[in-house]
């Protein structure tokens, strides 16, 4: 009987170390390695600089080719390839509703800002911050009677996960 007891008392304890030992999946990404740091993180970033003036946003945009971006992600939302959604009420829209909405606001020549959806992961052995890119909204610009820039209005949320 004594045999028995520690038998049991060794199997069980070396179960609890097995399964202790295993990765969370709330720490472990799919797809990237590292450390969550958000989950996620909102952000807006001009990709269009409405001033020609303005030499530092001019020197920051100069590398980036969002134009391209801009063009590939529509296309793929034209084609169904990619979701998008109503930014209001995150209604699944269309392709019908898509094509209207690009049409109307010129999202290939007016898209000033892009709204993105990440999480950001820390891999500490690389010494890296990754950033995973989950939606992308565009947001188009908005001018007064004097030709004057307003602001930027939404277009719709773009999912790059379904």
């Amino acid at each position: 009987m004594k045999k028995f007891y520690y038998t049991s008392t060794a199997l069980i304890i070396s179960g609890l170390f097995l399964f202790s030992c295993q990765n969370k999946p709330e720490n472990s990404p799919t797809n990237t390695e590292g450390e969550l740091l958000a989950d996620p993180i909102i952000y807006e970033v001009i990709v269009k600089n409405p001033n020609p003036d303005d030499e530092w946003l001019n020197e920051c945009l100069e590398n980036t080719n969002s134009s391209y971006l801009i063009e590939q992600v529509l296309k793929e939302v034209k084609a169904g390839n990619l979701k998008a959604y109503d930014y209001y009420d995150n209604h699944e829209l269309s392709i019908s509703e898509i094509k209207q909405i690009i049409k109307e606001n010129d999202l290939s020549e007016r898209t000033g800002k892009i709204q993105f959806e990440e999480n950001w992961y820390w891999d500490k052995d690389q010494l890296e911050l990754r950033k995973e890119v989950k939606k992308l909204m565009f947001g188009f610009e908005i001018f007064d009677t004097t030709g004057k820039l307003r602001g930027y209005k939404a277009s719709f949320v773009i999912d790059l996960q379904k």
